[in-house]
């Protein structure tokens, strides 16, 4: 079995784990460390991961602050990219009916004073702003927050992993992980006690079909049958979880429980005659309804209510967009009221108990394992700042550009889990 050694192993390559990845290895080579950092993933080009399948919004507005501050540092990063990462600040709409319209206004409040702008519109200002949304007797206002924006996941990720490389990182693709055990490290080199893991993993010799992927990420076997590649057995000193939606099964194999579940979300194309999107941002709807321009059509989706968990990737194509997005939009504007359904996808949230993200050392293990895993959707959006954050911990010992301490998952077993992130979509 081949052996590879490495100081840190983050497992996932999505945004997070790219972005984990680009701020590891440019901490380290800043303070002219030579510990090693390796990625790895059974598919970088994350054909069925959450990071592909998105819808593509970067946010700050959020009802709880430590959300609106990890996104915030985040979109700061991406406008001085924007070029590169696709970025553009065209705003997120949100509607409002009277039952919700306080505790928006508050939300307000808190945003504004975190250094981050939201306006607040009445109904004529939502006509005058967005003309095409004329069916509003139903609302009391709305809030815009014009840095809020869209940003091209494929782009960001990517710009993620060119600065890693640059830093001296190391990738592995095709690899799906089986199974760990950890083995006593010195105390010279671990005075916390800590053991070292050893990661076993079979790295596939050529690019899997898109099915057997699929396949493979469906059932999260966790042994393999008669496959073309080589075992591969990572030794190292830290590992860091960031599987997305898989998570949970890695956490398992990784010697401790984490709390998520993955749950299917779906997003549709339509097209709408005569009417052009292009010059609008993100409006979410009081229904739960957001919706966007993505090129010539128009994007929607909406968290179907009693959505079972599971690796569910099968997109209920036009009666979804029938029995969900379409009424909502039928209702809100005249300009919607005769769409055609383009086609669609379904990918995946990680949903943590309380909808906020898990970040920080993993709970339960002896050796040294970090996760930062759970965004329930706002993965891209907060993907920097997380980061550069869990970097600062895992190398520095300490948060440093931003605190997440409350995100860490021993707030569950602590009884201090975070107040619901309300303004989840």
């Amino acid at each position: 079995m081949k052996t590879v050694r490495t100081d840190y192993l983050v497992i996932g390559a999505g945004l997070i784990g790219s972005s984990v990845t680009m701020a590891l290895a440019r901490l380290l080579t800043e303070d002219g460390c030579s510990d090693r950092v390796t990625l790895v993933d059974l598919d970088f080009s994350g054909e069925w991961s959450s990071s592909e399948l998105n819808a593509g919004g970067v946010r700050a507005t959020w009802s709880q602050k430590i959300n609106l501050l990890t996104s915030k540092l985040s979109i700061e990063y991406f406008a001085k990219h924007a070029s590169r990462v696709g970025y553009r600040d065209c705003g997120y709409l949100w509607l409002h009916r009277p039952e919700t319209w306080k505790t928006a206004l508050a939300a307000r409040e808190m945003h504004v004073a975190n250094g981050w702008p939201v306006e607040v519109l009445d109904v004529p200002a939502i006509r005058k702003k967005v003309p095409f949304i004329d069916k509003t007797d139903d609302l009391a206002g709305a809030l815009f927050a014009p840095r809020d924006g869209l940003v091209n996941p494929n782009g960001l990720k990517e710009h993620y992993r060119e600065e890693a490389l640059r830093a001296n990182a190391t990738f592995f693709d095709g690899v799906w992980v089986t199974q760990s055990e950890a083995s006593p490290r010195s105390e010279a080199h671990s005075p916390t006690g800590a053991n070292t893991l050893n990661v076993r993993a079979f790295q596939f010799s050529s690019k899997l079909p898109s099915e057997a992927k699929k396949t493979l990420l469906t059932t999260n076997p966790e042994t393999l049958g008669d496959e073309h590649g080589e075992w591969i057995c990572f030794e190292a000193k830290t590992v860091i979880n960031c599987a997305g939606a898989w998570a949970p099964h890695l956490a398992k194999i990784l010697g401790y429980a984490c709390p998520s579940e993955p749950v299917r979300r779906q997003i549709s194309l339509f097209h709408a005659r005569d009417l052009d999107m292009t010059a609008y941002g993100m409006i979410v709807d009081p229904s739960g309804v957001y919706f966007h321009p993505e090129a010539i059509y128009g994007l929607a989706g909406f968290a179907t209510p009693g959505e079972p968990a599971g690796f569910h990737f099968d997109y209920d194509g036009e009666r979804f967009f029938e029995e969900h997005l379409w009424p909502a939009l039928y209702e809100r504007s005249t300009a919607f009221e005769s769409l055609k359904h383009v086609s669609g996808w379904a990918g995946l949230y990680e949903n943590s108990p309380d909808h906020h993200a898990i970040v920080g050392r993993a709970v339960g293990t002896r050796a040294n394992v970090f996760e930062a895993h759970s965004f329930s959707g706002h993965g891209a959006m907060q993907s920097y700042a997380v980061g550069v954050a869990l970097a600062e911990l895992m190398v520095k010992g300490r948060y440093e550009a931003l605190d997440l301490t409350e995100l860490s998952a021993d707030r569950f077993q602590k009884g201090r889990a975070l107040a619901n992130e309300s303004w989840v979509i």
